[in-house]
Parts: C-alpha cells; structure tokens; sequence
C-alpha cells in the first residue's frame, strides 16, 4: 500500500512541478504583454485624437477633454496598466456610441459674425444640425467644407420635432432631416 501511495505522491508532485513550469512561462509573457499594451495604447488614444479632429464637431470640448485625460493617465504610475487599457476601451466605446444615438444639447455658435446661443441636434454621425433660439437660422454642418451650410424653413418642425424626441418629451417617430453624405471613395 506504501508504494502505491508512494507512487500516486510522486505524481501529484510531478503534475506540480508542470504547472509551477507553465505558471512561470506565463508570467514572463505577462511582462513581455505589459510592455507591449503601452506603446498599444499611446497609438490608440492618438488615432482616437485624430478621429475627434476628423469628425463631425459635436461635444468637441467633452471629447478633446476625455482624449487630454486619457494621454494624463497613461503617464499615472499610481494606476495599474489594466485599468489604464479598460479606460482606453471604454473611450472607443463612448465614440461608438454616438454614432447610433441621437442628442439635443444647447451651447454658442458664431453666425454671420456674432455668437448665439443655439440648440444642436445630432443624428448619430449622419447628421448635425443647429437652430437658432428664436427657430429663424438653421445650419446642417457639411462634412465635405468643414462648415455650416443655411437651411430652409421647411425643416423648421422636424428640427423642432428631433430635438423633442432627443430630449425625450416626443415618443420617438420619424424625423425628415437633411444627412451628410460623402462619396464612399473618400
């Protein structure tokens, strides 16, 4: 019964030794991921930087203000390289996000030379509109020459309806507003 039992030890400490082995060739790949992971997330946090200067300029302070944090905690050494990376992530994911949401917010614009305070409608990334206070001056931002190009009165009341459904005091329903388009070549 001695050898036996003598026997199953022996393998049990066998299997050990294995895994001990696997453990430590698994810690050296830890340390050889953990170096890699930071120049990793330095090239995404500045492609996501460019894709804020690229994109269409809604919430341009948020989102130039969330890029500033990200590049400020990767030199943070009090923060662990994993929550650095679970930072980055979500980030990407606040981007997607917006361009399948629709969102009404109030802030300035420079029209014909004087600042007003507007409303801005934005349609996931399709669509980016303003309207004046007083409902006269509309704008659709067009992608192509980077600035605000005048709309008509007739989108008047589905300006005004997107805002309401944006705000959540309109069940959502369809909205006719203008889109940008681009070629699919650029």
């Amino acid at each position: 019964g001695l050898t036996v039992y003598n026997g199953q030890m022996q393998k049990q400490l066998n299997n050990q030794l294995d895994e001990l082995n696997a453990l430590a060739a698994s810690m050296q790949q830890v340390s050889i991921i953990e170096r890699q992971i930071s120049p990793l997330m330095t090239r995404m946090i500045d492609t996501l930087e460019a894709f804020v200067a690229l994109d269409v300029p809604f919430l341009a302070e948020e989102r130039n203000a969330r890029v500033a944090g990200l590049k400020e905690m990767l030199e943070r050494a009090d923060i662990a390289v994993s929550e650095k990376f679970r930072r980055v992530l979500e980030a990407y994911q606040v981007e997607v996000d917006y361009g399948r949401t629709i969102e009404a917010y109030s802030g300035l614009l420079s029209i014909d030379g004087a600042e007003q305070n507007v409303d801005f409608l934005r349609i996931g990334r399709v669509s980016f509109i303003y309207q004046s206070r007083d409902g006269a001056k509309m704008g659709l931002w067009d992608t192509k020459t980077k600035s605000w190009s005048k709309l008509d009165a007739s989108y008047r009341t589905d300006i005004n309806k997107g805002l309401r459904i944006a705000r959540k005091q309109l069940a959502p329903d369809l909205v006719v507003v203008p889109l940008n388009v681009t070629d699919a070549s650029e």
